[in-house]
């Protein structure tokens, strides 16, 4: 039994001199009793990955990369203020009269190549290199957050917007393994720079721009959240993320495009509402449809990651279709009108994975997760509530389904491994899709864990099982930063279990084996979950702060 369990149980604890308290602890003023590698506050509060020390000289990760970010913010600064060029990056206006290339040192790797391409010569916004810039993100695309189609971009590269440019640019620097300030800097450039083209995308906003213009603006913004994430800037992703959802409800991509105006209507219409027209063929269609659900996952991970109430409310009537569908006569409610997409799945209890596309079920499970979150707001609001009927209907309902839908990716994603016929593309979205059920299954039942038994055991075993369909995926070069805030969540509920293992078997005096339950997941099968997502945190290839900060808690605890 470790020191720090035996003293939890202690009371009351003496108080801690001064300093000694975990910053989580001291930011939020809460009295601090200083256990490791996480404080009871932060524990209860299920804040376990914020739970950080500074002992003497040396800085807690938070602080360290609080000071990284405020130095590169100082370096873009003089940057910016400088009329000479930089080896790493120059920074112009966009819209200037004169245009100057701005060029970034990186290594650009399609495929598992080592090949780079770089230099005195390498422009990237230059066509041909922009093409080369687009064949390199192509495979992973779905990781970066891209929705647009890359073979039209690639054939129109006059096409894309300074916005998009930059965006593109600053995405390519998550196929490298940046290391050394130069390429750190660049990358805080490329994002100041792409906030700047942003803001004048805004602010040029016009019809005549057409709708294309619009849609690129929303692809920078979700790349730029995405990058943030990625970074482990949870709060800052997340207001972009809320700004591209604003957008494009805006932009009527919640809505079936027959609900679309013509072309006249939206000319007349976007100087205040720039909903867009019927898009102009079958890809501009898909395009619409997959950036309504790329952004409907971003946004619900994003909230219930960092706590915040539901952005999309249920008011909103999605009638989008699902990725890879066409809609069908069923999709038609009596009247005429077009039935709510959402509502439609959660009445129907359809959780059948036969015939649909991965990213149809990565969109699925990013609305269980919203409903999830729903439902958990609802009760930490009006606690009293979970004593109402309706409540509990609807709990127990979306309980059901969100079971019955993980355990069908579940399936899926094994059968991907053992045949190897779905390719890697493909494993990794279904990956992030059992990652968000996963996160809808510990989402609803998280704020009943600690004085309900089965759904502190439905958190648990979710978190195992999400570890586990880690197990056989190759491809480490990036990894969707869903994917890795996600690990945050399940390392918080697999620790607070094993010390409520731990603490229980201390007050029995005896071994933990003797006083685990019946059904209840033992210590070892949480001490090795832990250690897998430890070693598979390792394994990626990237060095960004979401994953390392991630990782350096799972190490503390095992």
């Amino acid at each position: 039994m470790s020191t720090s369990q035996s003293r939890r149980n202690d009371s009351p604890s003496p108080p801690l001199q001064r300093g000694k308290a975990c910053i989580s602890c001291r930011r939020r003023k809460m009295r601090c009793d200083g256990l490791r590698p996480t404080c009871t506050q932060c524990l209860r509060g299920d804040r376990a990955i914020d739970c950080e020390y500074t002992d003497g000289s040396q800085r807690s990760r938070t602080l360290a990369l609080e000071e990284d970010v405020a130095r590169l913010q100082a370096r873009v600064r003089e940057l910016e203020g400088s009329e000479t060029t930089t080896p790493s990056v120059t920074l112009h206006d966009p819209y200037g009269q004169t245009r100057q290339p701005t060029t970034a040192h990186y290594s650009l790797s399609p495929g598992s190549s080592g090949t780079t391409r770089h230099g005195p010569d390498y422009d990237p916004e230059s066509f041909s290199d922009l093409q080369y810039l687009i064949d390199t993100l192509a495979p992973y695309a779905l990781d970066l957050g891209i929705f647009l189609s890359l073979p039209r971009l690639r054939a129109q590269p006059g096409s894309i917007s300074p916005a998009l440019r930059s965006a593109l640019i600053l995405c390519s620097f998550h196929l490298t393994r940046p290391s050394g300030p130069e390429q750190a800097v660049s990358a805080e450039a490329l994002v100041s720079r792409l906030l700047h083209t942003l803001v004048d995308a805004l602010v040029a906003a016009n019809p005549r721009l057409g709708p294309q213009f619009y849609m690129q603006t929303l692809q920078a913004e979700v790349l730029l959240a995405y990058h943030l994430l990625r970074m482990g800037r949870v709060s800052t992703a997340q207001s972009h993320a809320n700004a591209a959802m604003s957008l494009a409800i805006c932009l009527g991509l919640h809505l079936s495009s027959g609900d679309a105006p013509p072309a006249g209507l939206f000319d007349f219409l976007a100087a205040s509402l720039p909903r867009l027209p019927r898009p102009g063929d079958a890809i501009e269609e898909q395009e619409r449809v997959d950036a309504w659900w790329t952004i409907h996952s971003l946004v619900k991970s994003a909230e219930t990651i960092h706590a915040g109430p539901p952005v999309v409310s249920s008011t909103v009537n999605i009638t989008a279709p699902w990725p890879g569908t066409t809609r069908g006569d069923n999709s038609v409610a009596p009247g005429g009108a077009l039935r709510n997409t959402v509502t439609q799945f959660l009445v129907s209890q359809n959780f059948g994975i036969q015939g649909e596309t991965p990213f149809g079920l990565q969109a699925r499970a990013s609305v269980l997760l919203g409903e999830a979150h729903s439902a958990a707001a609802a009760y930490h609001r009006d606690p009293s509530i979970s004593q109402s009927n309706d409540f509990r209907s609807r709990f127990a309902t979306l309980d059901n389904l969100i079971q019955n839908f993980f355990n069908s990716v579940l399936h899926l994603a094994t059968s991907f491994r053992s045949s190897g016929s779905g390719g890697t593309y493909n494993s990794r979205q279904i990956l992030l899709t059992v990652n968000l059920a996963a996160l809808a299954q510990i989402t609803l039942h998280r704020p009943f864990a600690s004085s309900h038994t089965p759904s502190n055991r439905r958190c648990v075993d979710s978190a195992i099982r999400a570890v586990h369909a880690l197990n056989g995926l190759n491809d480490l070069k990036i990894m969707n930063p869903i994917c890795v805030a996600s690990w945050g969540v399940f390392f918080s509920a697999l620790q607070n279990e094993l010390h409520r293992l731990r603490s229980r078997s201390q007050q029995r005096h005896g071994p933990v084996s003797a006083a685990q339950g019946p059904n209840e997941v033992g210590e070892a099968d949480i001490v090795n979950a832990l250690r897998s997502l430890a070693s598979f945190s390792r394994a990626l290839s990237g060095q960004y702060p979401l994953q390392m900060t991630i990782r350096a808690k799972l190490e503390a605890a095992i």
